[in-house]
């Protein structure tokens, strides 16, 4: 029984298309989404679209997520947003925003004999906690199998007391820890993970970025960390 789970797309559909196209005839049962549909880049309606297709499929909201939510309300959030993540927040649109209110915070269940809680975040704060490589776990609850999240962009496998295994399969749309656009398969008959990463011709987005978002090369530039 095998799931791919995978976390902050951040609006960038080649690399989410490009992970479901590498999944092809492999037999998966299942997708696990630790948060950020929008933020930075530009195609979330196309991603959201493509979620709905996708077999007993999980997601939760993220932070940036929690933001567009805001934008929508408050001219002054939606400005500080473009300013600080550029030209994604100027238009949201109604199918994206009508998805992501519908997406809880945290998520548990069982998937197979494995007990499993979701969030974006951290225990603490499921938004806009984070949790590295070296954070402290004498906080997480020792009741999951798996903890998956996200948020970090950084890939992530600890194994805390009692065998609670925490997982934060990377950013599949904007990586920055350097080892690439990353997702991962959890095998929930043998509690095995595969970690993966995708490649793809990333010029479209580039190009988009010259058209939307000239005046912020870092949009570009975090897509390059390590990479050279």
């Amino acid at each position: 029984m095998k799931y791919a789970v995978f976390s902050d797309i951040h609006g960038n559909a080649y690399a989410f298309e490009a992970m479901i196209n590498s999944l092809h005839g492999e037999k998966i049962e299942g997708y696990l989404f630790c948060g950020d549909i929008v933020g930075y880049y530009y195609q979330a309606e196309r991603i959201v679209e493509a979620f709905k297709q996708l077999p007993n499929f999980l997601a939760v909201r993220g932070n940036h997520d929690e933001m567009y939510l805001r934008a929508l309300s408050d001219i002054e959030s939606r400005n500080a947003a473009i300013e600080k993540y550029g030209s994604s927040y100027n238009k949201p649109d109604a199918f994206t925003t009508e998805y992501i209110q519908s997406l809880p915070e945290f998520i548990t269940t069982n998937i197979g004999n494995f007990n499993i809680a979701m969030l974006h975040g951290s225990y603490s704060s499921p938004l806009s906690g984070r949790i590295y490589p070296d954070s402290p776990l004498d906080m997480l609850p020792l009741e999951y199998d798996f903890l998956f999240i996200g948020h970090t962009h950084y890939q992530m496998t600890r194994l805390c007391p009692k065998n609670c295994q925490i997982i934060n399969p990377g950013s599949l749309g904007q990586p920055r820890d350097g080892k690439g656009f990353a997702y991962c398969i959890i095998d929930f008959i043998k509690g095995e993970i595969d970690r993966r990463f995708v490649d793809f011709d990333i010029s479209p987005l580039f190009d988009e970025i010259a058209e939307r978002d000239s005046g912020m090369p870092y949009l570009s530039d975090v897509l390059n960390r390590g990479r050279d």
